[in-house]
């Protein structure tokens, strides 16, 4: 009787010993693919963290997808690649690391970019724009290491490609693909590499200032440039002023953004890489830069006009605005990054939204920018921008949607103060600007502390864009007492 209760014991404890080893078995959340040729690899650009990165992501369990299953999703997501996940490199609780083959020859522009990486065409892909910044072919050995988003991969990744069963991916060596370009691009393509080359061909002096310049007027389209006149509009002219000028440039984000991803026109470097002089991100159709210069310097004049100006002001003010919008359009198109049509429609939307705000204007006057500057309108805003950032998951949406509600936030928490003396509006701007400099470069300096996690980077550009908008506002409020307290004590 002993030896059948043992037996039995045995058999329960051989059946608990197996349960615990199938409850320590690695489940793998996410699965990459190593896709190389035996000196090559590729790897992808994200949009969110600017890091590169081997391409995978999330296994989507609740679809009872497998790791392969996930790993070659991914893929063609991120980068247009058709691939099939063949042996299992490496796995553990984070990710399955999978040898991956193309199906088919794997495209690649011949012309090294500034990092020693090869552009590889992916317009195409799901996710361009969305989640992947770009996708590059690059030597093993020449990956940047402060670039990479796990540096401590890069030994093992080294290993990986240079095996020699690697060389079953086959990689195809193009100068450009100008004839996949629509024949209107193809026409604007050997125009402006024409042109190009004449410029080129000038002393270097001339050929530096011509770069220099359209470069400096490419700055006018960044974000910096958004928040100095929100403030200058903010200090001079009034928070109504200031949120219908951000209100004008949101609206420019999420129709220009819309439209980039319904159309899915790529920009001149995906056809030619050497165009590209600046960055950009995504599809080219329109050109939000050339739509926001149009909003900003037209709501900027419409602001201008209701301070009833002489007409020769206003008509030097608009001269001046026409200019800079003539100015960025071509720099953009110079800098390779935007058709001419791209420009041009950007210009045309900017346009429409110009005249509609300018008509709303004469009809209904201060009650305009009374309505753009109260707290319902933001929270309706608010509201379906973060709708539309859920909808579309595309990350801008979302910087924006926290803008709005840091609106909403600032609208509850403070009352507008209006700046009578011209001191205090010089000192109020100075100190605005400088704050908001040091805000956005603590905002960048914690994102280089933190991990290169998508999750980390998302949060705290997210928060970011929330607290320095909010604080903007309340301290904008708050400053102008204060200064007047100090010259009345004096």
């Amino acid at each position: 009787m002993k030896m059948p209760l043992f037996n039995i014991f045995v058999f329960i404890l051989s059946l608990f010993s197996m349960h615990s080893a199938s409850a320590n078995i690695v489940q793998p959340k996410g699965a990459v693919c190593v896709i190389g040729d035996g000196s090559h690899v590729v790897l992808v650009e994200e949009l969110i963290t600017g890091k590169l990165s081997l391409p995978g992501g999330t296994i989507d369990k609740e679809r009872g997808e497998t790791p392969q299953e996930a790993a070659e999703r991914e893929v063609w997501e991120e980068t247009g690649l058709v691939v099939t996940a063949k042996e299992l490199l490496i796995e553990d609780e984070t990710a399955a690391i999978f040898r991956c083959v193309s199906e088919s020859d794997i495209v690649a522009f011949d012309l090294e970019t500034i990092n020693g990486l090869f552009r590889i065409p992916s317009w195409f892909a799901p996710h361009y724009g969305i989640e992947t910044e770009a996708v590059y072919l690059s030597e093993v050995y020449k990956i940047p290491e402060n670039k990479y988003r796990y540096p401590e991969q890069l030994t093992l990744l080294q290993q990986w490609s240079l095996d020699t069963t690697s060389a079953e991916n086959k990689i195809l060596w193009v100068t450009n693909l100008v004839d996949q370009a629509p024949k209107i691009h193809q026409f604007e393509l050997d125009l402006l590499s024409s042109l190009r080359a004449k410029i080129d061909q000038l002393p270097q002096v001339v050929t530096l200032s011509v770069k220099t310049i359209f470069t400096l007027i490419n700055e006018t389209g960044k974000e910096g440039f958004f928040y100095f006149f929100v403030i200058i509009a903010l200090v001079y002219f009034g928070r109504n002023s200031a949120l219908t000028l951000l209100f004008g440039i949101i609206l420019s984000i999420v129709l220009t953004g819309l439209a980039k991803q319904g159309l899915g026109l790529p920009r001149p470097f995906v056809y030619i890489p050497q165009l590209q002089l600046t960055e950009a991100v995504g599809f080219g159709m329109p050109s939000m830069h050339s739509m926001l210069s149009v909003v900003i310097y037209g709501t900027f004049y419409l602001i201008l006009k209701r301070l009833s100006l002489p007409e020769k002001i206003l008509k030097r003010y608009a001269c001046i605005f026409i200019i800079l919008i003539i100015g960025q359009s071509i720099a953009r198109v110079w800098l390779g990054v935007h058709f001419v049509s791209d420009a041009i429609v950007g210009v045309c939307l900017g346009g429409m939204v110009f005249y509609h705000f300018s008509n709303m204007q004469k009809k209904h006057g201060d009650l305009l920018y009374q309505v753009i500057g109260s707290l319902h309108f933001w929270l309706l805003l608010s509201v379906v921008i973060s709708g539309i950032a859920f909808i579309m998951a595309y990350v801008y949406y979302l910087y924006a949607a926290a803008i709005c509600w840091g609106v909403v936030a600032a609208i509850t928490c403070s009352k507008p103060k209006v700046i009578n003396d011209e001191k205090v509006k010089l000192i109020a701007l100075i100190t605005i600007v400088l704050s908001v400099m040091l805000a956005r470069y603590g905002v960048n300096y914690l994102l280089t502390q933190v991990e290169a996690s998508s999750l980390n980077v998302l949060v705290i550009r997210t928060i970011g864009n929330f607290t320095v908008i909010f604080g903007l506002f309340v301290y904008a409020a708050w400053l102008p007492k204060v200064i007047e307290n100090k010259f009345a004590k004096r």
